[in-house]
């Protein structure tokens, strides 16, 4: 149950009740057809369609009470709705009651690139010794993070939360829904340049986690991030850094040293050392996934455990077997006798540039990189995509496809850079690349690897998902 009868809801979400003041839920859903019975149904407005057309179907589908804005609908008998002024504002409201109800432990992931990845990490490893429940994908804004808690199964005692940020104040406000006892970032990039204008103001943005944690929290920041470092010298609270040389500050958890483990898969033999308090540990783990960027992600998960009272050795052994959300360098098998790395969920140049690393790694492979447009970067937009061409030439990928009109400025970098004018395709958008990465895969590079990676609203998954067999 949710801690919460419709009765005691109400004064939270300063609603109206309608209906029967002992009904309790179970579970939450914004979307009527992800509904079991006994869950609760929250009927938000959209920019497409309000939820409250839904109530009644809700209802059908077994919603013990639903929350919605002023509506005439009623509920069944013995069951409940609650009509607030607004439905968004309550729904968090509910989810700080969860919070507190389960009175377990908040880890908050943020970042410019990685949460995710560092997220499922985390959870995997948290979950060796407590009841963990995460985000969903990318549950991370003001609905995905509220949902996810309101959805904490009973007695969970740890909640892993990825927080994402459009703008200032809204990382705080996330926090004021589910208070962090552990903050995680994973960098402080470009990412977001074109709504916030400057680094420092991306900086001060992603910040607002450290700045909101409990009175005893924990900030886990990342020693090869020049803002992490520097943030961090001014922090006063507990803090413990991460990373693999150092650059900017002595990190406490370190890779000793990775490398690519045999084979045709994308993981890294990693080994780990932990130093604090004049207590010293190692372990060593073959990582499910490929790159120095996600042996970072791996040091903030292990020093979040840490913290959290997992031991160095039992969170390696958990990351071997860590679940990692969809789209995030997952490895196919594709025609031709190719192999498909889809990244597509998501890019900006710190993501771009890690996961043409991950490509290069293909020594004495073929290779060939579908690269789409990066948004959001405002001023840099440009400098950006031809940095990215510039970096796929150096990093001597065999083919590049830039896909859709900055996905062109890609193409142009690279041949700035020297790449071969027959080895670069620009396409205007991912239908055409399909159709040139298959012709090229037929006719010059059977049996390449073929990297797949843009923006979302590119729709890259429509390139992966037109190579690939299994997906």
């Amino acid at each position: 149950m949710s801690g919460l009868t419709a009765g005691a809801a109400v004064p939270l979400t300063g609603g109206v009740l309608y209906g029967e003041a002992a009904a309790a839920w179970a579970g939450c859903a914004i979307d009527s057809r992800a509904l079991t019975p006994g869950m609760l149904f929250v009927a938000l407005p959209g920019a497409r369609t309000d939820g409250r057309r839904f109530i009644g179907a809700a209802f059908a589908a077994g919603a013990a009470a639903v929350l919605s804005g002023p509506t005439t609908e009623r509920p069944p008998a013995g069951r409940a709705l609650i009509a607030a002024a607004d439905p968004f504002a309550a729904m968090q409201e509910l989810a700080r009651a969860r919070r507190a109800f389960l009175r377990a432990r908040v880890v908050a992931v943020t970042g410019s690139s990685g949460k995710t990845t560092t997220k499922d990490l985390t959870a995997a490893v948290l979950a060796v010794r407590w009841r963990t429940h995460k985000s969903e994908g990318n549950h991370n804004n003001e609905i995905g993070l509220p949902l996810t808690v309101l959805n904490a199964p009973a007695g969970t005692e740890m909640l892993v939360l990825e927080m994402g940020m459009r703008g200032p104040g809204q990382i705080a406000a996330l926090c004021r829904v589910c208070p962090p006892d552990v903050g995680v970032l994973t960098n402080i990039g470009a990412a977001h340049m074109e709504m916030l204008g400057s680094q420092e103001n991306i900086a001060r943005a992603k910040w607002e986690l450290m700045d909101n944690l409990t009175p005893d929290g924990l900030a886990v920041l990342n020693a090869e991030d020049e803002w992490c470092a520097a943030l961090g010298d001014r922090r006063s609270g507990a803090k413990i850094y991460y990373g693999t040389a150092g650059r900017y500050t002595r990190p406490a958890v370190r890779a000793v040293s990775w490398r690519p483990a045999p084979g045709a898969g994308l993981s890294t033999l990693l080994r780990v050392t932990a130093e604090e308090g004049g207590r010293r540990e190692e372990a060593e783990v073959t990582l499910p996934l490929a790159g120095e960027h996600n042996v970072l992600d791996a040091l903030a998960a292990l020093s979040a455990g840490r913290r959290c009272g997992v031991s160095l050795a039992a969170g390696a052994a958990a990351l071997a077997t860590a679940r990692i959300s969809a789209g995030r360098l997952e490895i196919f098998a594709g025609e031709s006798g190719s192999t498909i790395i889809d990244d597509t969920y998501n890019a900006n140049p710190v993501s771009m540039l890690a996961s043409l690393r991950v490509l290069a790694e293909r020594s004495g492979r073929q290779t060939i990189a579908v690269l789409g447009d990066m948004y959001e970067l405002g001023a840099a937009e440009a400098e950006q995509h031809r940095r990215a061409g510039a970096a796929a030439a150096a990093l001597g990928v065999g083919r590049l496809v830039g896909t859709g009109e900055l996905g062109a400025l890609i193409s142009a970098g690279a041949l700035a850079a020297g790449m071969a004018p027959a080895a670069v395709s620009s396409c205007r958008d991912a239908s055409a690349a399909l159709a040139t990465v298959r012709r090229i895969l037929k006719e010059e590079l059977p049996g390449a690897w073929v990297l797949v990676k843009g923006s979302r609203k590119m729709g890259m998954e429509e390139i992966s998902r037109g190579l690939t067999k299994t997906m």
